[in-house]
């Protein structure tokens, strides 16, 4: 092999590394952008292939007990009430089932494409329809991005015209070389305040 063909195939191979290199860390946001367009689109098909539900909710369900400890924790009326701690252990299993019943492929793929979290949860009434967002002139929505290890892809959304602390988080675990999953999403963290 001449000294010109090695050159051309060490400048090959360190071009092919730097683009799999690359592919490998840009491969969340594009997975990202699936998983909002497919929300936004209704593909409840790419939604499922692209959100682990039961991770999901069980981290909604979890969030969603420590707010309310929180809330009873912060409240001077409740926290030495032992009929609280009784309303309390009652309620766990109303939030399980709330969301088990509100965690469905439409309401995830309405958080997603609206990048809001919903006002309520209810189990009386159905999830909401997806609603086809209106265009905006100019996107209102801040995001951050960031990884949390290797295989761990954290993103924040947050509108301008809301209060800090209302941003809805979306994490994203890496499953394969280059396939991402949602696998939890992080409700605001002035929830029940």
């Amino acid at each position: 092999m001449t000294r010109n063909n090695r050159i051309l195939v060490g400048a090959g191979v360190g071009v092919l590394a730097a683009f799999l290199i690359a592919a490998y860390f840009v491969s969340p946001i594009i997975a990202l952008h699936g998983l909002t367009t497919a929300a936004k689109a209704g593909d409840r098909a790419k939604l499922e292939r692209s959100i682990d539900f039961p991770a999901v909710r069980e981290s909604l369900k979890s969030q969603l007990k420590a707010v309310m400890t929180r809330s009873i924790a912060d409240d001077p009326k409740l926290r030495d009430n032992p009929f609280a701690a009784l309303g309390q252990m009652l309620l766990v299993g109303v939030i399980d089932k709330a969301v088990d019943a509100y965690a469905t492929p439409d309401a995830i793929a309405e958080m997603v494409a609206t990048n809001k979290a919903p006002e309520r949860i209810s189990t009386d009434a159905p999830p909401p329809p997806v609603e086809q967002p209106k265009p905006k002139a100019k996107s209102t929505t801040e995001a951050h991005y960031a990884y949390q290890g290797l295989n761990h892809f954290h993103a924040a959304y947050r509108d301008k015209a809301d209060q800090p602390g209302d941003e809805l988080g979306l994490v994203l675990e890496r499953r394969g070389l280059f396939t991402w999953k949602l696998v939890k999403i992080e409700l605001p963290p002035n929830l029940g305040r």
